[in-house]
């Protein structure tokens, strides 16, 4: 069996951790659909890089986009395949690399949204309160 310690991706590819949501995310008592757990988090940590990769170092936290991996259900016999919007997600498929047993995502420079420069980690604030009363 071979462990994978470290590699260099190729070119424009570059690979990130995965992590992942542990819990369902919450809007009070909602349950927020985008951040269901075992799903992939929008924001990533780089682990290595290609040689053409520019803007991107390691270390860096970035941005990507899961809904460029989303697989859709595309209702039959319509004009208007994939122009619908109620098509659901039925999948995500990512390119993944497993890195000394964890598994990492292999992307594209393109699968980039932006490099978050500065950041601070916050409480979640949100606005509805379910076990205060309100008059509305």
């Amino acid at each position: 069996m071979l462990t994978v310690k470290k590699i260099k991706p190729m070119f424009t590819a570059l690979v990130t951790t995965m992590d992942v949501y542990e819990e369902d995310g919450k809007i009070g008592n909602i349950i927020d659909v985008t951040k269901k757990a075992g799903t992939v988090k929008e924001y990533q940590t780089v682990l290595a890089i290609g040689d053409s990769v520019r803007g991107i170092k390691v270390g860096d936290l970035v941005s990507i986009n899961p809904n460029r991996f989303a697989v859709k259900k595309h209702k039959d016999g319509s004009l208007k395949d994939g122009i619908i919007s109620d098509n659901p997600v039925i999948e995500y498929r990512f390119d993944i690399v497993i890195i000394d047993n964890k598994p990492c995502l292999l992307l594209q420079d393109r699968d980039i949204e932006f490099v978050v420069e500065e950041w601070e980690e916050t409480e979640d604030t949100s606005i509805i309160h379910p076990n205060k009363d309100i008059i509305l």
